[in-house]
């Protein structure tokens, strides 16, 4: 239980970490960057592999054209993902998640459209397969006992050539996965579930509570619209399947 415990605590701060050193970047990451953590994938092979590397490197590349806090924020879809599609059956709080989403969503690209927030509507758009990606291969992912470490001997010129926050971004993103692997691995599994919730509120809070970024209140109302809308739901159907006495 310990390393579990252990890997979940470095997993929050890992994202705290990454996030930060994201936003140093102003969202402007060198391809080296996001190329370790995708070297470092690469062996474990699988299609799941290679859906995630997909979506990893699309979403990388949407990065410049979107603001910061937004490329952030859209990864509050990945737990809402879980309830819609999870083996619980309501299809009508199913329905009513799945609408306030596109709602939120379309709103979002309609004021980037309309020129009234930073960043395209197509790269939200983008985004949003990409965490669905992310998603898909997470469900049928079979963590690894061994993986090759040599991409991470990249990171020494990320950080010889001045590129600290780059270096610490490759890093984050690669330690998250090896925690994440680790409590996959272990006989509390069942708490990845819970991760997929708090790992995205955490990197958001993050920019919220620093006071070196400023998010703009339509993607902070967007993002606690969807956040406390999911909530509600996993909480509804939770209660739904309890057995009545």
């Amino acid at each position: 239980m310990f390393l579990a415990v252990l890997s979940i605590i470095l997993s929050f701060v890992l994202v705290i970490v990454g996030v930060l050193a994201f936003g140093v970047s102003g969202g402007d990451l060198p391809l080296l960057a996001l190329a370790i953590p995708i070297l470092w994938l690469i062996p474990q092979g699988g299609v799941a592999t290679w859906v995630l590397l997909i979506g990893l490197s699309l979403f990388g590349f949407t990065l410049q054209y979107q603001p910061m806090p937004l490329s952030i924020s859209v990864w509050t879809l990945f737990p809402l993902l879980m309830v819609i599609f999870s083996h619980r059956k309501s299809i009508h709080l199913i329905v009513f998640i799945a609408a306030a989403v596109i709602a939120m969503q379309a709103g979002i690209m309609a004021l980037q459209y309309e020129e009234k927030l930073g960043g395209s509507a197509w790269a939200t758009l983008a985004q949003i397969v990409c965490v669905t990606l992310v998603w898909i291969a997470a469900r049928s992912w079979k963590p690894v006992n061994r993986n090759a470490w040599w991409p991470l001997v990249l990171v020494i010129p990320l950080w010889i050539g001045g590129l600290q926050h780059a270096a610490l971004v490759a890093l984050s993103i690669t330690g998250l996965i090896v925690c994440l692997q680790s409590v996959g691995r272990s006989k509390y599994r069942n708490w990845l579930p819970m991760l997929s919730w708090l790992l995205p509120v955490i990197g958001f809070s993050t920019l919220i509570i620093s006071p070196k970024f400023e998010v703009p209140n339509s993607i902070m109302v967007s993002w606690l619209m969807i956040l406390l809308i999911g909530w509600i739901t996993d909480f509804m159907m939770q209660v739904d399947e309890e057995p009545v006495d």
